[in-house]
């Protein structure tokens, strides 16, 4: 990441950070604020981007559905974040290049005198040391002739509809009548300071001062003002917003949720060598005819050339040919294929059939249902290497994503792109299959029972809360059950395997009986979603093996009968605290990290895997 004070790109660019590509998706993104060491950024627009440092992805089906997210009708492609391979000195072009960033928030705070002022005033200084970006930093300069760091000023304020800003320190100090003077501010400590919000901010021109913890009190609406839309990461403000504001304590979670899609590459042709041509299409499809094909192949033999394309001197240069022509006439007509935002259909399809497709990023294999499982259960699938491609969409702030409509989806970009930011991560999972006829048969207790039907009501006040649609968004009785046994495994199977928690993501596949879009699923694969060396050791795939995977399940239900607070947690209804829209749940049995969860641990229930304290009809594992 490399500062931008400005949307020109200026040669005195430093790095003052790094991140993982797949955290650019998940947790930092354009419009998320990323606390530093000793300061902290927002992440830029695409638009700042130097595109021709970054490099192609290639999932189709994944077009398809993000396509369908507003403001991304016009994407064609994925991109990886810009990057350049490092050298010895941090002076060379690959310290310039990188994700830009702006500071933000844009008030400091002197770490020595307490001074509260933005940094347009020029009483801070940018310090970053080529040699160790960590160390980046603002300080106050002659400070009694010192130079002490400045630190953020760790308040910020937000609205739902996707803006954040400074918090307003001069208008609340002074209850909007403005200071007769130039204000000069200090941020003090209050008593032993035990809460984040136990400061004042004091006025030293006119003695005027505040408590901040007042902005996040009950009456808060009454001390903010409302949004001026303002959009730091794309350095403008759209104003007019009209929402209300809401003060948010810098590195809260809910000050950017990420909207983002997400595919796991699947074989789409038969032939061997027209699977490799597939995968390998953006090295080839600017191929015009087969004697270019001839001379590529030449200098591979002559060790030179993409070195992903040695491939090619396996097979005869007539038959790979043959398969760019047939995956050219392909990608020609390929809207038929990435018209469709079904992503889970076509990878349920390839995961259950009797002879899975094989390709370098798909490899599964179906076995036997563990014992004590039979009636349960169908065959579980071991799934010894997968691909997924997940792509930036949008961003949300205060709600997340599930918790928005599509209006309030803020772009990541001044201009629509016709590229999204992606990353890929490779790894290993496993597939669990429940029985559909045993599913079927717990389904219809389940919508009958109360449980479901307290679930429904909370989902339509959740809802109607937001003004969105109440008579939508209650997802199938199925969902409930599906989640929840994907949470109990996720928990024993890190005690299992050796992985934490939090590298084990969540893929839900879920369909009714009767739905349009295809025939019933009840599945949940779970998978590595890390990108580092955790995501290839093996351990969760072996999990898969009969024996092992009776044991897992066994454990996993058994601990699952009781939980360390229950009663409390067994006898919790969705609605009953706030906006909870889950019953028997908690951090304590259920809940997963967010790189982990789909759902935002909403729609679990204990009682609907197995028999709690005082809820034993409608258990799935009896």
């Amino acid at each position: 990441m490399s500062p931008a004070g400005s949307k020109k790109r200026t040669p005195k660019q430093r790095r003052v950070g790094g991140i993982r590509p797949s955290q650019m998706i998940h947790t930092y993104g354009p419009g998320a604020v990323m606390d530093l060491p000793q300061l902290s950024v927002v992440l830029a627009g695409t638009d700042e981007w130097r595109i021709e440092h970054t490099e192609r992805l290639l999932e189709s089906r994944l077009l398809g559905a993000v396509r369908s997210v507003p403001g991304c009708h016009r994407v064609a492609e994925f991109r990886t974040p810009p990057w350049q391979e490092e050298t010895a000195s941090p002076f060379d072009e690959w310290a310039r290049i990188g994700v830009p960033v702006h500071p933000f928030p844009r008030w400091l705070r002197c770490t020595r005198c307490n001074l509260l002022a933005p940094i347009d005033r020029r009483r801070f200084k940018l310090d970053i040391n080529p040699y160790r970006p960590d160390k980046a930093r603002y300080f106050h300069d002659k400070c009694h002739g010192r130079r002490p760091s400045a630190v953020p000023a760790r308040f910020l304020i937000a609205c739902p509809a996707g803006h954040l800003d400074d918090f307003p320190w001069e208008q609340y100090v002074h209850r909007d009548t403005p200071c007769s003077a130039a204000s000069i501010l200090e941020l003090k400590d209050v008593g032993k300071a035990s809460r984040a919000t136990d400061v004042r901010v004091v006025c030293k021109t006119c003695g005027c001062d505040r408590l901040v913890h007042e902005a996040f009190g009950p009456d808060a609406l009454e001390h903010l003002p409302q949004c001026r839309g303002r959009h730091p990461h794309l350095q403008r403000f759209d104003g007019g917003c009209g929402e209300p504001t809401r003060a948010l304590l810098l590195g809260a979670s809910n000050a950017w949720f990420a909207v983002h899609r997400s595919a796991l590459t699947i074989p789409t042709v038969t032939g061997e060598i027209d699977q490799k041509v597939s995968e390998h299409w953006d090295l080839l499809e600017d191929i015009e005819d087969r004697s270019e094909l001839k001379f590529i192949i030449k200098r591979l033999k002559r060790g030179a050339g993409e070195k992903p394309l040695r491939w090619l001197m396996r097979y005869n240069n007539g038959d790979v040919w043959t398969a760019i022509e047939d995956q050219r006439d392909r990608s020609n007509s390929e809207t038929d294929i990435i018209g469709t935002s079904d992503l889970r259909g076509p990878e349920w399809t390839a995961f259950t059939k009797a002879v899975p497709p094989k390709s370098d990023d798909f490899k599964v294999r179906a076995l036997d249902i563990p014992d004590g499982f039979k009636q349960t259960l169908d065959h579980p699938v071991a799934v010894d290497r997968l691909r997924e491609v997940q792509a930036l969409c949008g961003f949300t702030r205060i709600d997340g994503p599930n918790e928005a409509d599509h209006d309030r989806i803020a772009q990541i970009w001044d201009t629509p792109q016709s590229w999204l930011p992606a990353a890929e991560v490779r790894g290993e999972g496993i597939l669990i299959r429940l029985s559909e006829s045993r599913v079927e048969q717990w389904e219809k207790q389940y919508q009958d029972s109360g449980r479901y039907l307290n679930l429904r009501q909370a989902t339509q006040k959740w809802r109607a809360r937001r003004k969105l649609d109440s008579e939508t968004g209650m997802p199938p009785a199925r969902f409930v059950l599906l989640h929840t046994v994907s949470h109990l495994l996720i928990h024993q199977v890190a005690l299992e395997c050796g992985y934490s928690a939090a590298s084990i993501r969540e893929r839900l596949y879920c369909r009714e009986p009767g739905d349009a879009e295809g025939p019933p699923m009840a599945g949940v694969l779970l998978y590595t979603g890390s990108p580092d060396s955790e995501g290839t050791l093996g351990g969760l795939v072996a999990l898969a093996e009969p024996a092992r995977l009776a044991a897992v399940l066994q454990d996993a239900v058994n601990r699952a009968e009781l939980c360390s607070t229950d009663p409390m947690c067994a006898n919790h209804n969705a609605g009953d605290v706030g906006d909870t829209l889950h019953h028997a749940a908690c951090h304590a049995c259920l809940f997963a990290s967010e790189t982990s969860c789909e759902a935002s641990n909403r729609y679990l229930d204990r009682a609907a895997a197995v028999p709690i304290l005082g809820h034993t009809d409608n258990a799935y594992f009896t």
